[in-house]
């Protein structure tokens, strides 16, 4: 499992670096299942139960992690893409064509959504004005011109509140994937992201005062053929 999901980080890699036109969806169903699985096994030997778990984190981490960089591409805002054509509008000065990201080695499906937020952004007279003042500079003697400034990157926005304690709205959602994820591989239906949001929200507060800590973790596992949330550490485990 160690090499499989390293070897699934290194796919990531070469689809986020422009590599790879499409991100590795079926080795990474593959190792969510075999994840999942392995979550029902109870492993006695202490050592390998504590490996098992450490990868189980790194698991959920990485999986954040590309899925936060899956809606960045979608959006436009990825931050390797944004600095590559923010490099090229230094030189340039004029708003880049969809052709002209593409020769940079920006995918075309990721091309596009850059080029429409830089029109967003410029506003729908941004290539005219660009045009006409190329040709009101035609006419002047040439002059050293000083490279324009690239535009600053935009704060990240801060995390969204999601209602339920040591939770934001991302951390909520990723949550909501993976019981739909486990939920699909039994018979019964995940809740929807309001019915879990609900339940959190009268469980998690008991749980914390249960447990003496300041946020609670899951687990997903499937137990008698349905999926269910399992607090990571503590005393008295209760499903929900």
């Amino acid at each position: 499992m160690e090499r499989k999901v390293d070897r699934l980080r290194a796919l990531y890699e070469t689809f986020f670096s422009g590599i790879e036109r499409q991100p590795p969806n079926a080795p990474r169903r593959e190792l969510n299942r075999l994840v999942l699985e392995m979550q029902q096994i109870q492993i006695r030997n202490a050592a390998l139960r504590f490996r098992f778990q450490s990868l189980s984190q790194k698991w959920t981490l990485m999986t954040t992690y590309w899925n936060r960089t899956l809606r960045e591409i979608e959006a436009g805002t990825y931050r390797k893409d944004v600095a590559r054509v923010s490099r090229r509008l230094a030189q340039k000065g004029a708003p880049l064509t969809e052709q002209e990201a593409v020769a940079l080695g920006i995918p075309a499906s990721r091309a596009r959504a850059l080029v429409a937020r830089q029109a967003a952004r410029g506003g729908p007279g941004a290539a005219a004005k660009a045009s006409g003042a190329a040709r009101a500079e035609e006419s002047l003697p040439a002059a050293p011109a000083a490279a324009p400034i690239p535009p600053a990157a935009p704060a990240p926005a801060a995390p969204r509140p999601s209602g339920v304690p040591g939770f934001s709205e991302d951390d909520l959602a990723a949550l909501h994937r993976r019981y739909d994820e486990a939920a699909r591989t039994t018979d019964r239906p995940a809740p929807t992201l309001e019915q879990l949001r609900e339940r959190l929200v009268k469980h998690v507060p008991q749980m914390i005062a249960h447990l003496g800590t300041e946020k609670v973790e899951f687990d997903v596992v499937v137990k008698d053929g349905r999926a269910v949330l399992r607090p990571k550490t503590g005393p008295g485990r209760r499903e929900t």
